[in-house]
């Protein structure tokens, strides 16, 4: 694994800058099953350099998230609160006939940036994906769709350092098990900041709520 470092129209990210994402979260009282199994792999992250997306506390969802995209023609200061709802608006129309599903996540693995749980299965979720991505073409065109997430996948911390991923990888296949489900419902657009980390030095990410999108409009 090497440094973490977010990008912004394929640019560094600008420390403190603030942006528009549409995520997917897990919540306590429905994907316990899913925090009890990031939860276990905490001490793993905590060897090496790895900023944890969750606090010690079991059950705290903390940051965890999958990227469903990132609204990348402006940062969130350049896009007025009336644009922002125009967004909401579509995307409440885009979802009104998408029907909530489970899928999974899992195994972990360390990778370049830190550690993540793949989603599988996740044609319903890249279905998802798709969706919104016409939702934030319709309202502010292509330009807005600059990011490249790669994988559908939940982030587990990510690294302000450099370390062997192999032998985080061997830590992380000793810990069972291994997949754990998740409840999509609800998409969730936040305005995400990324910041200098004082303790690590590492970017670490905080999130504002925008609006919440329920799925099959309810």
């Amino acid at each position: 694994m090497e440094l973490f470092a977010p990008r912004f129209q394929g640019k560094p990210w600008v420390d403190g800058m603030e942006v528009i994402h549409a995520y997917l979260l897990p919540r306590a009282g429905i994907d316990d099953e899913l925090l009890a199994l990031a939860h276990a792999f905490r001490p793993a992250l905590l060897a090496y350099p790895i900023d944890p997306a969750y606090p010690a506390q079991a059950g705290d969802p903390g940051e965890l998230h999958v990227t469903i995209e990132m609204v990348a023609d402006a940062p969130t200061a350049e896009i007025g609160r009336e644009e922002q709802q125009t967004l909401v608006n579509a995307l409440h129309k885009e979802l009104a006939d998408v029907a909530s599903f489970d899928t999974e996540v899992g195994p972990p693995i360390g990778n370049i940036a830190g550690a993540v749980l793949d989603v599988w299965p996740d044609d319903r979720a890249v279905a998802l994906q798709e969706r919104v991505r016409a939702a934030i073409r319709t309202t502010r065109g292509d330009a807005a769709l600059q990011h490249v997430g790669g994988r559908l996948h939940m982030s587990l911390g990510y690294s302000y350092d450099s370390a062997s991923s192999d032998s985080l990888n061997s830590r992380l296949r000793a810990i069972t098990p291994r997949r754990a489900p998740l409840h999509v419902d609800t998409l969730h657009l936040l305005n995400v900041r990324f910041a200098i980390a004082p303790d690590t030095g590492g970017w670490r990410m905080t999130w504002e709520p925008l609006a919440e999108i329920p799925l099959g409009g309810g």
